[in-house]
């Protein structure tokens, strides 16, 4: 069965295509490039002024896994 349709092959080519139209440009003018395309967009266009907080941020250490002389040393290092 013949597909009528190879996706990675067009994102390969799409690819192609954006890198030679963004060749010359500095990083931060494909960035400003980028954010005025997603503004036109009317799916991410209201996105893009919204801000999420996370509610908690839960780090986690395994101290278990840890010897004895590296977790000294860690301990040493945050003093």
């Amino acid at each position: 069965m013949k597909k009528r349709f190879d996706a990675v092959a067009w994102m390969r080519q799409r690819r192609t295509q954006i890198d030679e139209e963004d060749g010359a440009l500095t990083w931060a003018q494909k960035r400003q490039r980028t954010h005025e395309k997603v503004l036109q967009d009317p799916v991410l266009a209201p996105l893009c002024g919204e801000i999420v907080v996370p509610e908690k941020v839960v780090l986690r250490t395994h101290k278990k896994s840890l010897s004895s002389a590296s977790h000294r040393r860690t301990r040493a290092r945050r003093s």
